[in-house]
């Protein structure tokens, strides 16, 4: 036997996953504000979790493309949800409604990410805008559908990185 193991844990791993949804999560409020920073614009509650949504939707659509329909996927994602549901709400009916919002946006943006879409970062920002700003505004802003589609892929594409290569190096267990 090795001095060092090869193993890691769920727990860990989950760790490190909480950790990239809050990196994009705030990225994404950073964004947001500095793309308005000529308007008097506020986020609302409801438009925070919205941006909670786009977040936790990349990171967990990484596990759910590495590990596929597994237990460990099951249990990873039930662990971050937990974990992320009860750093962020103080109340159960705040993290059930959450969830479902989580769930019914996670259907949506799924749809669009099918390998002929060729619009992918613009149908993914538009679907964000339309409940963001709501329906007859959410055209009018392009910069923000690019910037919000563009920053779900790329946290999922760096989300999967690091899931490959822990999987390179280590067992989960």
């Amino acid at each position: 036997m090795g001095f060092f193991s090869n193993k890691i844990t769920t727990d860990k791993v989950v760790k490190t996953l909480e950790k990239l949804f809050e990196t994009s999560y705030g990225s994404l409020v950073v964004g947001l504000k500095e793309s308005f920073k000529n308007e008097a614009q506020v986020i609302s509650e409801e438009q925070d979790k919205e941006l909670m949504a786009v977040a936790m939707f990349s990171v967990m659509r990484s596990v759910l493309v590495t590990f596929g329909d597994t237990q460990k996927t099951k249990d990873m994602l039930g662990k971050l949800q937990h974990d992320v549901f009860k750093t962020y709400f103080e109340k159960d009916e705040e993290r059930k409604q959450f969830g479902e919002l989580l769930w019914e946006r996670a259907d949506e943006y799924s749809q669009v990410l099918r390998a002929d879409n060729k619009d992918v970062v613009i149908k993914l920002g538009e679907i964000f805008c339309t409940h963001y700003f709501g329906e007859g505004e959410s055209r009018s802003r392009f910069v923000v559908m690019s910037f919000i589609g563009a920053s779900l892929l790329n946290t999922s594409i760096e989300t999967k990185k690091f899931l490959d290569e822990v999987l390179s190096k280590y067992e989960i267990v």
